[in-house]
């Protein structure tokens, strides 16, 4: 599937909430860190740097332009009989592999280990601060195999599932996976009978935080379900997921006859945009839980200060 995962300003939406709940020394690694990544033309901040993963594809000037692309998702079927990738390093490199193998390696280096692929912990940052928001979109971990010719296939997570009534303008462009993408941000408008995604936050190809600022000041407001395991089992993390996709996601779909295209009800999307938000809070709390225990583990962690409305942390 396609490397695409939260769009630009959902996963600067986890990055927010999470760097609130840092403890001080890793806010102050995180920024430092942030500020030995490339990107020609556009520095890197505490919350920016969520975005490192995704701007390797677009932009070509970058060092490990094109690589990891495979390390967003884990094709995880819907089955107990489907195909079943490995859940640990070993037959991976920085062009094969999958999410869950990523996110083990890059967690071995911000605990001051050393990994073939990943070569600083500048890079291990970047790679937590997003792979952690990519594990919890559920099409990042689910995919839907089916027989077609005598031959097994998939949809590469929704990527070859076709939405009819995407936003306007995306007719034929627009599928499953890139609803998910944007669920957070997503509605349905009544009168046209589409989908429709805020405008307010659509990324312009310069990442600026301040666009999300207040929504993650009100999600901050909305902690976990009591009782969510904030610890790093990144295994539960993908098969919690996987869960999701299997028992929301593609059942609640209202489908064609081809299968590959779909129609989105307005409950559909309501209730996506609902558990969208969801994931990226529950995502935020866990990576901020990884990184204090990581880069901030000689801190004692105080209960984070609440939200105000004044002026932007100097992190942004």
């Amino acid at each position: 599937m396609p490397a695409a995962a939260w769009d630009a300003e959902g996963h600067e939406l986890v990055a927010t909430m999470a760097y609130h709940r840092l403890n001080p020394k890793a806010q102050k690694a995180v920024t430092e860190l942030a500020h030995e990544m490339e990107n020609p033309g556009q520095a890197y901040d505490a919350i920016t740097l969520a975005c490192w993963m995704d701007d390797l594809r677009k932009n070509t000037a970058m060092p490990h332009h094109g690589m990891f692309l495979s390390w967003h998702y884990i094709d995880l079927g819907l089955d107990s009989g489907d195909p079943q990738p490995s859940l640990d390093p070993g037959d991976d490199n920085e062009v094969h592999g999958n999410i869950v193998q990523a996110l083990k390696r890059a967690v071995v280096v911000l605990k001051g280990g050393t990994d073939p692929y990943i070569k600083t912990k500048a890079m291990a940052c970047a790679m937590v601060m997003h792979l952690v928001g990519d594990i919890h979109q559920p099409l990042h971990c689910a995919t839907k195999y089916f027989i077609s010719g005598r031959r097994l296939h998939q949809d590469a997570g929704g990527n070859k599932e076709e939405v009819l009534n995407g936003p306007p303008g995306e007719w034929g462009k627009f599928n499953l996976h890139a609803f998910w993408d944007s669920a957070w941000r997503a509605s349905f408008d009544e009168a046209s009978g589409c989908v429709v995604l805020d405008p307010r936050y659509q990324d312009e190809g310069v990442h600026d935080p301040q666009n999300v600022r207040l929504l993650a000041e009100a999600l901050a407001q909305q902690p976990p379900s009591p009782g969510a395991d904030l610890e790093t089992h990144i295994d539960t993390w993908a098969r919690e997921s996987n869960d999701l996709a299997r028992d929301f996601v593609y059942r609640e779909l209202t489908v064609t006859e081809s299968k590959k295209e779909c129609r989105l009800s307005s409950v559909y999307v309501s209730k996506a945009n609902t558990l969208a938000r969801q994931r990226l809070i529950l995502a935020a709390w866990r990576l901020a839980t990884l990184l204090n225990n990581t880069l901030g583990a000689d801190d004692p962690i105080q209960p984070p200060p609440p939200y105000s409305a004044g002026p932007p942390s100097q992190a942004y």
